[in-house]
C-alpha cells in the first residue's frame, strides 16, 4: 500500500505547477509558515480548503487517495490531542495527515506503520463514540506487526508507555501489549523465526 502523506501530496502538486512556497500561500491567502506545515502533514481544515481553492480541487481529492488506503481501517477517537503526538513518539506511527481542532484534538489524523493505517479523530458523545478513558471500559484492541518486539517493547517502556503484558511468545508472534494514555490497548508483535 503506498504510504502517501498529505503533505506530500501538497508540495506534489505545488511543483508541478513550478511554484515556490511563497506562491502557494499567496495564492491560498495563508502564511508561508502555514504552507510549511502543511507540506509536513500537520493543517487545519480552514488550511486544507485554502490550498484545494488554490489548487483549483476539491478538498476531498486534495486530502484522499483511495488506492492509499487499505481495504480494512480501525478508527480511533482520541479527546487530547497531545495524545496522536505520544503515539508517534512512544509507538514510532509516521504522521500521514493530522488536522487539529478546538481544545487541542485531532479532528481527522492518519497514522502509518509499515503498511498499516489507523485513523484517529476527536470522540462523539453523541454518537457513542468514546475513549476507554471515559466510558471506563475497553472499546478495542489493535494489533501491530512490528520488526522486533523486543526492541519495541523497550523504546516504548522508556518513553513511557504502560506495559501490561510484557513479551512473550503465543501463536506464532512474539507480543507484548500496551496501554495509551486513554486506555486504548495495543499489541506489538513479530513474527517467530
Amino acid at each position: 500500500m503506498p504510504q502517501l502523506n498529505i503533505g506530500t501530496k501538497i508540495r506534489r502538486l505545488r511543483e508541478k505547477k513550478a511554484w515556490t512556497q511563497d506562491h502557494l500561500a499567496g495564492a491560498a491567502g495563508i502564511s508561508l509558515r502555514t504552507v510549511q506545515r502543511a507540506e509536513e502533514g500537520t493543517m487545519s481544515a480552514e488550511t486544507l480548503s485554502a490550498l484545494a481553492a488554490a489548487f483549483d480541487v476539491s478538498v476531498e481529492e486534495l486530502s484522499h487517495d483511495e488506492s492509499a488506503y487499505p481495504s480494512v481501517t480501525p478508527m480511533i477517537p482520541y479527546d487530547d490531542g497531545t495524545t496522536v503526538d505520544w503515539l508517534v513518539r512512544v509507538f514510532g506511527f509516521g504522521v500521514r495527515m493530522k488536522i487539529p481542532g478546538a481544545r487541542g484534538r485531532v479532528v481527522h489524523g492518519e497514522l502509518t506503520t509499515g503498511s498499516g493505517l489507523v485513523m484517529v479523530s476527536e470522540p462523539s458523545h453523541e454518537e457513542g463514540w468514546d475513549t476507554p478513558k471515559a466510558v471506563g471500559t475497553r472499546t478495542q484492541m489493535i494489533y501491530v506487526m512490528v520488526g522486533d518486539a523486543d526492541a519495541h517493547c523497550a523504546h516504548a517502556r522508556g518513553a513511557g508507555a504502560r506495559i501490561l503484558m510484557e513479551p512473550h511468545d503465543a501463536h506464532g508472534h512474539r507480543r507484548y501489549l500496551a496501554e495509551d494514555p486513554e486506555g486504548h490497548r495495543w499489541w506489538f508483535a513479530s513474527p517467530l523465526g
